[in-house]
């Protein structure tokens, strides 16, 4: 018995094929826009993790016009914006590798728990007057914020950023219509 070829050919669809352009990658995704998430992941990252280990704010009194204290802006939350900045930048390198979107929302979760430890937490202390006691009197004593509260501040909201960016810019999955 002999068996002939099939006339019609594996391709059903009359449409033309889909042709990839050079810029585009696997998920339909730019590779303008995969580099400025994973950039603005890496740079909030970046900046939370640098904003540990800096000045957060400096208590100056008015006896003798100088710093009673400066606080160190780990020390002042525990260190909490270590593993925030680690995972943030976990996080945008698996995306850029995978493109998920669930991985984008957990970015934006991190920085809104960044943006809550520098603006809710440390911001006021930042702030704050009041009085201390130095030696056997009390004076008043007020708070200046240091360059490690404006670093936390932004480093949440590039994460914030970088993962809205990636959130409303990607294409969605089957968010496309073939037509025939």
């Amino acid at each position: 018995m002999t068996v002939s070829e099939p006339e019609a050919d594996t391709e059903y669809s009359r449409a033309p094929r889909a042709s990839r352009a050079p810029g585009r990658a696997r998920t339909g995704r730019s590779r303008t826009l995969s580099t400025a998430v994973l950039g603005g992941g890496l740079l909030g990252a970046g900046l939370l993790l640098v904003a540990e280990f800096l000045p957060l704010f400096e208590v100056q009194t008015t006896a003798h016009n100088n710093v009673a204290k400066t606080v160190i802006a780990g020390s002042h939350h525990s260190w909490a914006l270590i593993p925030v900045a680690v995972l943030a930048a976990g996080l945008a390198i698996a995306w850029w590798r995978s493109a998920s979107r669930l991985l984008l929302v957990a970015m934006a979760v991190l920085a809104i728990v960044a943006l809550v430890i520098a603006l809710g937490r440390d911001l006021p202390d930042a702030q704050s007057s009041g009085l201390e006691r130095a030696g056997g009197t009390y004076v008043l004593a007020a708070a200046r914020p240091k360059i490690a509260l404006y670093l936390e501040t932004a480093g949440g909201v590039s994460l914030l950023l970088a993962s809205s960016a990636g959130l409303l810019l990607s294409p969605r999955p089957n968010s496309y219509v073939q037509t025939i």
